[in-house]
This record gives C-alpha cells, sequence and structure tokens, in this order.
C-alpha cells in the first residue's frame, strides 16, 4: 500500500531534535519510540518515500496516537501531527481491515452525526448500563446521572438589561445529549451576564470525523455548523468544547465571527461576579485542545480561581488524560494506562477535585473520581454565582 507523497514535505521537516517526546503520552505510557511522534513522523516517512511498508508493526504505532497536539507545542519546525494522522488515517482506513477503525467510521457516519439515531443508540445504554456496570473495566461508561433524559435548551435567551451583543453556543452531538445541563447553564450565565444567547439546532462539529481521517466529512459537518452558528449577526461563537471548538478554529472564514467560550468570554468581557466560593482544594485540568492550539487556554483560568477556595497545580508533565474522543474505543488498553498515569499525578496534587470542561475529558475524571469530584468550569460557575440547574 501506497501513501500519498503530499505528506513529505511536513515530513521531512522534523529535525529529530526529541524535544517532542517528554510531551508525549504514549510515549511516556510505553517507552517505545514508535509510539512517539519522532518515531511516527520517521516511520510514516520511510512508508511515503517506500523505503518501508506499513506494517502492523508501524501501523499500530501510528494508530495509537491520541493527537492530543502537546507535540505540535513543543515542535520548532511547527510539523501538524493532528493534520499528519489524520491523512494517515484516511487512506489506510478503508484498506486494513481494523475492526475498531470499521467501528468508528460506522458510529460517526451513521450514529453520531444524526442527533435521532445518536439519542436511541445512549437510551439503550441508559437501558443496559445497570447490567453492564456489574462486570470489572466498564469505568468508561458515563455516569448515570449522564444518561437520564435532560429538557431542552432553549433557542433564545434575552439578556438581563442592555444588550452587550449578541452569541451563539454549539450544541454539539454526544455534548448535546449528555451535558445538554451545562449548556443549559453557560446560555444562562451568559445572559445573566448581559449577552443576547442564541442556540442553534443541536449537530456534530465534525472533529471527530476529522481526528478519524473521514477528512471530507469534517469539513462537511463544519461548514454546517458555521452555517447555523453565524446565520444571525454574532459577535461570538461560544463553544465549551476544546476539541470542537479547535476544529471549527481550523474551517473558520476570515469573516466569520472568533470563536470562545463561557468561562473565557466572562473573564474578558466582564458580568460574572462570584457570590460565595466553592470549599475543597481544586485542581484546573485544561483541555489539550484548549492548550496546543490558537484558543485561549489562559483568560479563563482567574474566574474559575475566583469561584473556588483553593487551587492547586497538577505535577508535571500536563499529559492527556487518555479520552481524546473515541480514543478509548480505539486503544481501549492503552487509553486506560494513560487514564491511570493522570489519575496518579492528580493523587500527588492532593487535590480535592478537579475542574474539567472538555466533555471527553470530564466523562474520564467522572469515571476515575466520581462525579461529585468532577465538575465542568460551567457548574463552578453557576455554584459560586448562585445559579442553580434547570
Amino acid at each position: 500500500m501506497k501513501i500519498d507523497a503530499v505528506m513529505i514535505p511536513a515530513l521531512k521537516d522534523c529535525v529529530h531534535c526529541g524535544l517532542c517526546l517528554p510531551e508525549c503520552p504514549t510515549y511516556h505510557a510505553t517507552g517505545r519510540e514508535a509510539e512517539s511522534p519522532r518515531g511516527r513522523i520517521a516511520a510514516l516517512r520511510g512508508v511515503v518515500e517506500e523505503r518501508s511498508s506499513v506494517s502492523d508493526a508501524i501501523h499500530d504505532g501510528l494508530e495509537s496516537c491520541l493527537v492530543c497536539r502537546a507535540c505540535e507545542s513543543a515542535c520548532p519546525s511547527g510539523i501538524s501531527m493532528e493534520n499528519l494522522m489524520a491523512r494517515y488515517r484516511e487512506q489506510t482506513r478503508n484498506v486494513r481491515g481494523d475492526f475498531s477503525a470499521s467501528l468508528e467510521s460506522w458510529l460517526l457516519s451513521y450514529v453520531i452525526s444524526h442527533p435521532r439515531r445518536l439519542n436511541a443508540c445512549l437510551n439503550l445504554v441508559r437501558i443496559l448500563s445497570p447490567g453492564l456496570r456489574i462486570f470489572p473495566g466498564n469505568e468508561d461508561l458515563p455516569a448515570r446521572h449522564r444518561l437520564r433524559p435532560q429538557p431542552p435548551v432553549p433557542q433564545l435567551l434575552e439578556p438581563s438589561g442592555q444588550a452587550r451583543g449578541t452569541v451563539s453556543i454549539l450544541r454539539g452531538c454526544v455534548a448535546d445529549r449528555l451535558f445538554r445541563e451545562e449548556t443549559h447553564l453557560a446560555a444562562r450565565l451568559l445572559a445573566r451576564a448581559g449577552w443576547r444567547v442564541l442556540v442553534p439546532a443541536a449537530g456534530c462539529c465534525g472533529a471527530l470525523h476529522h481526528h478519524a481521517g473521514l477528512v471530507e466529512a469534517g469539513q462537511r459537518h463544519a461548514s454546517l455548523r458555521w452555517k447555523d452558528l453565524s446565520a444571525a449577526e454574532v459577535d461570538y461563537v461560544v463553544v465549551d468544547s476544546a476539541g470542537c471548538g479547535s476544529h471549527l478554529l481550523g474551517q473558520r472564514d476570515s469573516d466569520s465571527p472568533p470563536i470562545t467560550d463561557t468561562v473565557t468570554l466572562l473573564a474578558h468581557e466582564g458580568g460574572f461576579v462570584a457570590k460565595s466560593r466553592l470549599p475543597g482544594r481544586w485542581a484546573i485540568s485544561v483541555p489539550c485542545h484548549q492548550q496546543h492550539s490558537d484558543l485561549d487556554s489562559t483568560t479563563g483560568i482567574s474566574i474559575i480561581e475566583s469561584c473556588v477556595e483553593e487551587r492547586v497545580e497538577l505535577p508535571a508533565q500536563d499529559h492527556c488524560c487518555g479520552a481524546a474522543g473515541m480514543y478509548l474505543l480505539r486503544r481501549r488498553k492503552l487509553s486506560r494506562k494513560i487514564g491511570k498515569m493522570a489519575h496518579e499525578r492528580f493523587e500527588k496534587s492532593d487535590a480535592d477535585a478537579i475542574v474539567s470542561g472538555n466533555p471527553g475529558c470530564l466523562l474520564r475524571w467522572e469515571g476515575l473520581l466520581g462525579s461529585s469530584r468532577a465538575k465542568h468550569p460551567v457548574q463552578i460557575l453557576a455554584q459560586s454565582s448562585g445559579l442553580t440547574p434547570i
């Protein structure tokens, strides 16, 4: 099997410096060069230049990439591992007969991007989950309260007082079913702060498709979401999932409104006042795709700190928690190993609880710590300001 030579320019940019190695969670977990960014680039370049074939070992090393993008922040050559992996998976998806990749493709093409089918699938998981939880190894199932039916989010929330402007909020796909309460809280926090809030219909942004190698589908879904989110004159598009936000940012036209998240917008524009502090020692886990993309990863931290009694730092390295979208289906064993390492970092911090906004990350932390010790940032802000869930 040949890989398109369009990859060669980026692959040749690698200077083999190794700065990416300590940033890579899969390399940290396995110690294998083949499961590091440098090793993956070297293997892929060998295949592209026809010095080697896509052996099972090479394919396994490439497929184990989380696409967390931490290596991109460390790379002096500016190589985008996200784009390399998307193109590799695009070209090998229907060739190797990988069951996990086939299952992922089927879910993305026929379930996740169809809200009614996704809802039916998650309802089935809700029915089966009590029995599934009996068996060990099912800690990655969503918490029970996530699977319960949730009330719809209003399509429009008017501000209290004079409007600062208008924002639209991405409901998403899986997030709309499992995190609808958080979306509603975000909309209410923004309306209370003076924003007119538009909430378009739910729909997939294509980030999961892009990471899985369904590149054209990822672009198509992003285009549809941009059409929905910017249909009216809005000042900001609010996306509380960093993976979705970074993907939409990459598909953004120059005349499209800027992307932000609820906490960053409130910290930047004002309108939020913490009335009390949540007790305990809180760690803040900034999502990988917020840290390693052009999204703002720092402004919102101060407003979260104002809502908690004490903030503690997670010890370095600040690696991915191992959830990484659908990675727990792609590489279940390695995902859990990386999750265990993240849990160990949390324990070393002596924190009581953790704040994490990305849907997949929060599901992972709820599985590791329990839902009472893992909170979404908008939950923290809502509790601190006295805003109660619907």
